[in-house]
């Protein structure tokens, strides 16, 4: 957290992988749940499908956000695709106290990270294969890893993540959605 009280968090993705409208539900979720503020900050040029993306979110539990600038130093950062970790870009955010949260079924080698970290992982891909929640080029990781998010920081619960669900892509897929969350959220655990 911030000196100022906001939580930040990044999301390292590929273009498809729908790590922006993550950021955007997660802003989405803080602000039902009662957080005072909360805003996304997608970094969108002419990405394609596979390509590297990053996108943000700032959440605030007692005051308005005023800066509206990328993620410099994040508390929480989301990796939706574990080649990312290979980019030193990528790399360069991972710095003590961070709690990364990974898509992976396989461990991660620790010792490429700094020490104090608190590092989770979830099989968001597989959750997606096993269950058919996938899209045209490939899984929807999005809706998993905010499952799983929810259940590591405890910002929201699935009541809240059901509420906007349901708003944001209507009452017809919304089982889907949280069959996927409720299997993110069980499964998630920290190495």
């Amino acid at each position: 957290m911030t000196d100022n009280g906001i939580i930040e968090i990044t999301f390292h993705g590929r273009g498809g992988q729908t790590a922006i409208t993550a950021s955007q539900l997660l802003a989405k979720f803080a602000y039902e749940e009662g957080f005072k503020d909360a805003i996304a900050i997608p970094i969108i040029g002419a990405e394609r499908r596979g390509a590297p993306i990053q996108a943000f979110t700032k959440i605030s539990r007692n005051k308005p956000i005023k800066t509206y600038d990328s993620v410099v130093n994040p508390d929480y950062i989301m990796i939706f695709d574990t080649s990312l970790l290979a980019i030193p870009k990528v790399k360069e955010t991972i710095r003590e106290g961070v709690t990364l949260l990974i898509n992976s079924a396989k461990s991660i080698d620790l010792s490429l990270f700094p020490k104090n970290l608190k590092t989770h992982l979830v099989d968001a891909t597989g959750i997606c294969i096993n269950r058919g929640f996938m899209h045209s080029s490939g899984p929807i990781l999005n809706i998993p890893m905010l499952g799983a998010f929810g259940k590591i920081t405890g910002y929201y619960d699935l009541k809240i993540m059901e509420k906007v669900l349901k708003k944001e892509f209507g009452e017809n897929k919304l089982e889907k959605n949280m069959i996927v969350t409720k299997d993110a959220y069980n499964s998630v655990r920290e190495v």
